[in-house]
């Protein structure tokens, strides 16, 4: 793999932290100075430290510089969890009310949905929102927006894609309802009650509950908790069973985190264009990497329009925002129809507001700082697990999304964890959720996607104590 200037720095100040030879609260060399010594380019060092910023081990002062940051502590070493080992045949599904139940709550990503008190208001967004309202014509008012969805949204959803290597004009995009309402369409596309879906294992609910609203089989592949779907395994599927569909999240998928190489990713499109399956690819995540850039997508490597990607703004923005999207290569004539069947069209002053924040660069620059917050919260759960859990045998370490995958003792039942867990408005996400098999039992999924306040500590101490009492 090619290594940058920017990385090459990176990693010799991180070594030279962790080993003691920089102190917490030393100040770091200029970047003048770092410049000068090392013979590199400003931008090349300010990466460097920038990155550094983002792992928590640097934190910038204003008119100061840049110091190691203090306290620093490194993140106690996780147990790499061995791959998932489904059962790879097809099966129909049948989803648990729990997820009902979850997402009455408003809870998916959040330990604790009653405290509401720590949010942060995005001003520029509801000023964006307000404006486009304000503006809304009598014929707005009166008549649907076009079913592909508004021009100007699409042409800043087709530049925002351009840094995962997907290159498209806006006339390549469809406008959706929200990620969910994407994979929904996609799937509806591409196959016919009983037909088989592959999907990773554990893998995304949501998808998992669309496979069975459809009549359709799923077939689960196996995966690796940090590089995803194991490539071997999906060539050999593809030749036992007739395959209509991979569901795929290379990047941050959810639960594990796991993000795919870019070898694989190639291996993966070139397996399923050759035995003609197409491929959805749920990219919700993919914006949130901890990294300066984030990870290519699985489309941008597509030359035959065989991949429909998929996406929205909810996990990235705003949960509240239903808007979504879908570039649906060969497929576009079909999902037009089948928006047009299922929603008909989307707000024309939501995406107008949208729009208007994205043109602003306002979305990049929330981007930028959800990016480090997200960073910051993964490193401070890694932390609290081996304190307040310490039941827990092993975890992932993902490099970006909002959740991490955590493997307690066998004799442990999440579900069952999870129902003594609500009894005292605590939430958590049982890993029977993520699979149609009898599978993952003592697995939760954890969130990192809000603030460890004092009530969220204390809300995961609880669920510690009732491990405790089980183990």
């Amino acid at each position: 793999m090619k290594s940058y200037l920017y990385q090459t720095l990176t990693d010799s100040i991180r070594e030279d932290i962790e080993s003691g030879q920089r102190q917490p609260g030393e100040r770091m060399p200029s970047l003048r100075a770092v410049c000068l010594s090392e013979k590199l380019s400003k931008s090349t060092v300010l990466n460097a430290y920038s990155h550094l910023e983002m792992e928590g081990l640097l934190e910038s002062r204003p008119r100061s510089g840049f110091f190691v940051k203090t306290p620093y502590v490194a993140a106690p070493p996780a147990v790499v969890q061995r791959g998932s080992n489904p059962d790879s045949v097809p099966l129909a599904v049948s989803t648990d009310k729990v997820m009902i139940n979850i997402m009455e709550r408003g809870a998916a990503f959040d330990l604790l949905p009653s405290n509401k008190s720590d949010g942060h208001e995005n001003r520029e967004l509801l000023q964006c929102l307000s404006r486009a309202y304000r503006r809304q014509s009598s014929y707005q008012q009166n008549y649907y927006d076009p079913p592909q969805g508004s021009e100007e949204l699409r042409q800043q959803i087709a530049n925002q894609l351009h840094a995962g290597g997907s290159h498209l004009h806006c006339d390549e995009i469809i406008i959706t309802s929200g990620c969910q309402s994407s994979l929904l369409i996609a799937l509806m596309a591409t196959t016919k009650p009983g037909d088989v879906v592959a999907i990773e294992s554990p893998g995304f609910y949501g998808a998992i509950q669309l496979i069975e609203a459809l009549g359709l089989r799923i077939l689960e592949l196996p995966s690796s908790p940090t590089g995803g779907i194991d490539v071997g395994s999906l060539e050999d599927v593809l030749k036992r069973w007739r395959v209509s569909v991979l569901i795929v999240s290379p990047c941050y998928s959810t639960p594990t985190g796991s993000c795919i190489s870019d070898d694989d990713k190639q291996s993966i499109l070139a397996l399923c264009t050759a035995a003609s399956v197409a491929i959805i690819e749920d990219d919700i995540y993919g914006e949130l990497t901890f990294g300066l850039s984030r990870q290519r997508t699985l489309h941008s490597y597509d030359e035959t329009g065989n991949v429909l990607l998929c996406s929205s703004l909810s996990k990235c923005l705003s949960r509240d925002l239903r808007i979504g999207w879908i570039a649906p290569g060969k497929y576009q004539q079909e999902i037009l129809r089948l928006k047009i069947i299922t929603s008909l069209t989307t707000s024309g002053s939501l995406q107008a507001g949208i729009a208007d924040y994205m043109q602003r660069g306002f979305f990049e620059r929330y981007l930028r700082k959800q990016r480090l917050q997200l960073s910051k919260q993964c490193r401070q759960l890694q932390h609290l697990i081996p304190t307040l859990l310490p039941t827990a045998i092993s975890w992932t370490r993902p490099e970006g999304g909002l959740t991490l995958w955590l493997e307690l003792p066998q004799s442990v039942n999440t579900t069952e964890l999870y129902r003594q867990a609500h009894e005292k408005d605590i939430t958590i996400t049982p890993g029977a959720l993520f699979t149609a098999q009898y599978k993952y039992q003592n697995f939760l999924r954890l969130s990192f996607a809000h603030e460890w306040t004092e009530a969220r500590i204390s809300a995961l101490a609880e669920v510690g104590r009732i491990l405790a009492r089980k183990v």
